[in-house]
């Protein structure tokens, strides 16, 4: 980056009583404001915005703004004034074409980044006062770009976002279990036939063989990380016998399980699915917090 973030006020918090308001007022520098209690009504011209715990708001310098606060509780927002000096990146040079909202999630590293603006605003240290500035650039080059670089966002066609979802649902509850196509299909809200055209397209194979895939490497994941044996792994992944489960792993990964247990501890246990680009199903599926 070739320009500075200059920490003006913050990060700091403001308590506000019922039927509070605060403005019209004209903003001199930027302002990140994120609510942490009650909520908001934030007004700028012609613009209105519902504010609530969650939503991270940015105004612009020459903005003539204001807050109406909620009328039946208190309300708590965070806030940081700072501006930038030096040459912005083409990308950042029209101010006006800011997003003025992005949502707060466990999906992107936006939320921690602003509790460790709080947490570093009680600190007076020089080297707190550094972090500041340093926190600020990363909080406003994810909020202007967001969490993922342009030509990757990982995201699922919404028939197979439904599919991973109810999966998911059910593996929770049920343990890790073989779906059969028919199964599949209800989830994705399409026909089995459809559903096997529209995996043969994305990765080759069809819907069963890459769910397949999926619990291999949840077994994978368990061989290196388990001392479970490996007819446990078996039943825990949805194989009927470790009989299978040993045919249906060696097809996939080259070598019997125990071999791989014994030989292949840092291998990445999702290779097999990197190769046929389902990462991000796989992820939606595993990961706790998809």
């Amino acid at each position: 980056m070739t320009y500075r973030v200059i920490v003006r006020t913050g990060p700091d918090v403001a308590h506000y009583p019922p039927g509070a308001t605060f403005g019209p007022r004209t903003l001199r520098d930027f302002e990140f404001v994120w609510l942490l209690r009650g909520s908001a009504r934030w007004c700028e011209g012609a613009t209105s915005l519902d504010l609530r715990p969650g939503t991270l708001l940015l105004a612009r310098p020459g903005m003539r703004d204001q807050f109406s606060w909620d009328r039946h509780r208190a309300s708590v927002h965070a806030y940081v004034h700072f501006s930038l000096v030096g040459e912005l990146p083409a990308s950042m040079r029209q101010p006006d074409m800011w997003p003025l909202t992005r949502e707060l999630s466990s999906a992107d590293p936006l939320g921690a980044l602003c509790r460790y603006a709080l947490w570093l605003g009680r600190h007076t240290s020089a080297n707190a006062v550094a972090r500041r500035a340093d926190v600020l650039s990363w909080l406003l080059d994810l909020f202007l770009r967001g969490p993922l670089p342009s030509d990757d966002d990982g995201d699922l066609p919404p028939h197979l976002a439904r599919l991973a979802d109810r999966l998911r649902t059910s593996w929770r509850s049920d343990g890790t279990c073989a779906p059969s196509l028919r199964e599949l299909a209800a989830a994705a809200r399409v026909s089995p036939g459809h559903l096997c055209r529209l995996f043969r397209r994305e990765y080759g194979i069809g819907p069963v063989a890459a769910i397949e895939l999926v619990r291999l490497a949840r077994a994978a994941t368990l061989l290196q990380r388990s001392n479970l044996t490996v007819a446990a792994v078996a039943t825990t992944c949805g194989f009927a016998n470790p009989f299978h489960f040993t045919r249906r792993f060696r097809h996939a990964y080259g070598v019997p399980p125990r071999v791989y247990r014994a030989t292949h501890a840092v291998d990445d246990p999702l290779a097999p699915l990197a190769r046929v680009g389902l990462l991000p199903l796989a992820h939606r599926l595993l990961l706790e917090d998809a």
